[in-house]
């Protein structure tokens, strides 16, 4: 039974060196306690259609209405989409 368990342990231990990263690289935002969140709006123009994409984050990442995490990094990609623009949001929303 202890072999076993050794077994197991020394096998388990193996994988964790697996999953590792190589680099033992951190980004400011996971140092920071952040998770990057996405969103997508539509709307006639495009600073409307970023208000979506950034508005879908902070109710998915429960900030919305009143914002109680910061939210750093911003990034947006829009493009005219018919009669308006559609635009996809990257945005770290780190715990406060």
């Amino acid at each position: 039974m202890k072999a076993r368990i050794a077994a197991l342990a020394l096998g388990l231990g193996a994988a964790g060196l697996l999953l590792a990263p190589a680099t033992g690289f951190v980004s400011s935002a996971e140092a920071a306690g952040c998770v990057t969140k996405r969103g997508k709006g539509w709307a006639w123009t495009e600073d409307m259609a970023k208000f979506q994409a950034w508005e879908i984050v902070a109710q998915l990442s429960g900030n919305w209405p009143i914002q109680s995490d910061t939210f750093r990094n911003e990034r947006y990609r829009c493009k005219k989409d018919g009669s308006g623009y559609t635009c996809l949001s990257w945005i770290d929303v780190c715990k406060s």
